[in-house]
């Protein structure tokens, strides 16, 4: 899901399904999608054009944002290819300097790499070292 700007959207106003389209940067055919089978609420059903209240469409993409978000566990990994939380082959794990430093502290990186217990899929994950004086 793209990642849209939802500052954009005034709650106190009404939107056609092109006015939303263009406001999003998706299709028309996106936005009907969302309200035939997604189900975002518009005004009065029935009528055209369909008119979605800007604080419906707002809750609507923050709840969809939020249903794909999750947070990994301590020795968790996210395979790009599964699309779900896994956990490594044993022996196959290993921690790796990437050389850069992050954050206001400066911390130094670190990238735990793996493979995937279901696909064999090469699993990444990034993680803040310790601090050097």
């Amino acid at each position: 899901m793209a990642n849209y700007n939802l500052r954009l959207i005034k709650t106190r106003r009404s939107y056609n399904i092109t006015e939303m389209a263009s406001l999003l940067g998706v299709d028309r055919k996106t936005c009907q999608r969302w309200i035939k089978t997604e189900g975002l609420k518009v005004i009065e059903k029935g009528v055209n054009p369909l008119l979605v209240i800007g604080a419906d469409l707002r809750g609507f993409l923050k709840a969809k944002r939020e249903r794909r978000r999750f947070v990994l566990g301590e020795s968790e990994f996210f395979c790009m290819k599964c699309h779900k939380s896994v956990e490594t082959k044993t022996g196959s794990e290993k921690i790796v300097k990437t050389g850069k430093r992050i954050g206001r502290s400066d911390l130094e990186q670190l990238k735990r790499t793996g493979l995937c217990k279901v696909c064999n899929t090469k699993v990444n994950r990034f993680l803040r070292g310790e601090r050097q004086n």
